[in-house]
């Protein structure tokens, strides 16, 4: 066991500093087993006008298997975003040669990284590719990355069809999922503990445990936005803030965390409090004005007197932290190994039953549908209203466009 926490850790230290190929050809080299090539990939046949401006040729810098028939291709592209739109026809071309692969990309500058895996999806019955990616860059959470890239490791594994299934298990975005939920319903639980033995009220302290948590979840989004003082990380800083500037124990949400919430959010900040650091009230007045309800104070916040201690906080912020959040929503064919939006929505589908005998989604309405499925309901609606206007003969020919997904399916349809 320490030493697989070392090779973790050595992986976490090359992510770190993962700029230029050197330190990705460490990790697939040394750490991950791969055998060494650096074998450029012309693009000579590439006709697609979408692919020749977009990125540098690719290279083969890696192989697995004892016929070296499992490929690690890497790809620079032209810009200073990483952009799926250039990325999936590039796989799309390579995988008719290498289809048995894992796909890497940078931006220009190589600073921001895309691990993509092509997967087939077997319940599809078109059987379609999804694009599973792990992100890499300044501003990532490198714990989830760095155990999900762990499982990579090629030693003693013989066969392209071995390495293939260990990186499809690598980028199961449910796994992920999963860990995550399981640990937020430990914390959940944690706090909602607390809360009753301070107000001896049950119900209460379940329905606040789940409002404070996902107040605490939403603003990853926010920060991931740029939209607190273009601080990616701003609840560290907030944090770090109340900890170094010899504030009252015990009264970071009180008269920190609530202030932001209920007042930055949800009103105009008005520059008083003079606890917060300059560039902190700098921050705060430029926060967006959050209309939707969840910041808005409320009948939960102010029933009982109670207290959430910075030792109870510090527990929610170091789960929080460990995490990779995304702003990108999957979409039907792209899935992203992190934390995504719609965990709110799951989250609180799962834990917004009142009482420990029954289970009140239904009577209350409440079941999350996940956006790739309300996707899938819209194109069809939009099929069929199209066919009632247009005619029954076309029916066929609409579902081929408006469900046309992957690059191939786009051009074949045009």
């Amino acid at each position: 066991m320490p030493q697989d926490l070392s090779a973790q850790q050595r992986i976490i230290n090359l992510l770190q500093n993962f700029r230029g190929t050197d330190p990705l050809k460490e990790l697939f080299w040394s750490e991950l087993n791969y055998d060494r090539q650096n074998a450029p990939i012309p693009r000579i046949d590439w006709n697609q006008r979408n692919i020749s401006n977009t990125a540098d040729d690719p290279l083969l810098f890696a192989t697995g298997g004892e016929n070296s028939d499992f490929h690690l291709i890497y790809t620079r592209l032209d810009s200073e975003r990483l952009l799926l739109t250039a990325e999936r026809p590039i796989i799309s071309r390579l995988l008719r040669d290498y289809p048995n692969a894992l796909f890497i990309f940078s931006n220009r500058e190589q600073t921001d990284w895309h691990f993509v895996n092509p997967k087939y999806d077997e319940e599809h019955p078109e059987k379609r590719r999804l694009y599973r990616r792990i992100t890499i860059g300044r501003s990532e959470k490198l714990r989830t990355a760095s155990e999900r890239i762990a499982l990579l490791d090629a030693e003693s594994l013989d066969s392209p069809l071995e390495i293939q299934n260990r990186h499809d298990e690598a980028f199961d975005v449910e796994a992920v999922t999963n860990e995550f939920f399981k640990s937020y319903q430990s914390v959940f639980q944690r706090l909602q503990t607390d809360l009753t033995n301070q107000t001896n009220d049950n119900q209460w302290a379940h329905d606040f445990a789940l409002q404070f948590l996902n107040r605490c979840m939403f603003l990853y989004f926010i920060q991931r936005k740029g939209w607190l003082g273009d601080d990616t990380e701003f609840l560290k800083t907030f944090w770090d803030s109340y900890r170094t500037t010899n504030q009252r124990v015990d009264s970071f949400v009180e008269h920190w965390l609530n202030v932001m919430f209920f007042e930055a959010f949800n009103n105009k900040f008005h520059g008083g409090h003079r606890q917060f650091p300059d560039e902190i009230r700098r921050a705060l007045a430029s926060a967006p004005f959050l209309n939707g309800g969840l910041f808005t104070e409320n009948d939960l916040d102010n029933r009982h007197e109670f207290q959430i201690c910075d030792a109870s906080f510090e527990s929610i912020f170091n789960f929080l932290e460990g995490y990779n959040f995304t702003i990108a929503e999957d979409s039907p064919l792209d899935q992203e190994v992190a934390v995504d939006p719609e965990m709110i929505g799951k989250v609180y589908e799962s834990l917004v039953n009142v009482s420990e005998e029954t289970d009140e989604r239904g009577d209350a309405g409440i079941f999350y549908t996940p956006r790739t499925e309300i996707d899938l309901m819209c194109r069809l609606a939009l099929v069929d209203n199209l066919t009632n206007h247009l005619g029954e003969e076309h029916k066929s020919a609409l579902y081929e466009t408006i469900l046309a997904f992957d690059p191939d399916d786009k051009m074949a349809a045009d």
